[in-house]
């Protein structure tokens, strides 16, 4: 990184490698959109993982963070979503633990770049 600040960074879609490119790049604090429900963590870098569809959520409320599904299936607007979101970013980078992070999620996630096709 070359800049302070908020950084958005292009990376592979394979989470672990995507994930261990930001931290190596300095990434503190993962945001992590799953619609399949993917159980990560990404130390040590705390991850918060954001949940795009209500019924997934639904089924593993002990390891989504968010629920955006609520959305369409709440009529919760994008701005309160988002700002629930962005309390939450601040909450834990302030100390509180992600479920990823209580449940000790992390450990095996750190993959470096792959060299060839990442699927």
């Amino acid at each position: 990184m070359t800049a302070r600040g908020f950084v958005f960074m292009d990376s592979p879609g394979y989470d672990p490698a995507s994930v261990t490119g930001q931290i190596a790049s300095g990434c503190n604090l993962i945001a992590f959109t799953t619609g399949r429900g993917s159980a990560f963590g990404a130390k040590p870098s705390p991850s918060i993982k954001i949940a795009t569809n209500s019924e997934m959520y639904g089924r593993l409320t002990e390891d989504m963070d968010v629920n955006a599904g609520s959305i369409l299936t709440e009529g919760k607007s994008v701005e309160d979503v988002g700002r629930e979101i962005y309390e939450l970013l601040l909450r834990v980078a302030s100390g509180e633990q992600s479920k990823s992070e209580a449940q000790g999620l992390g450990d095996y996630e750190f993959v470096p770049w792959q060299i060839g096709a990442v699927m």
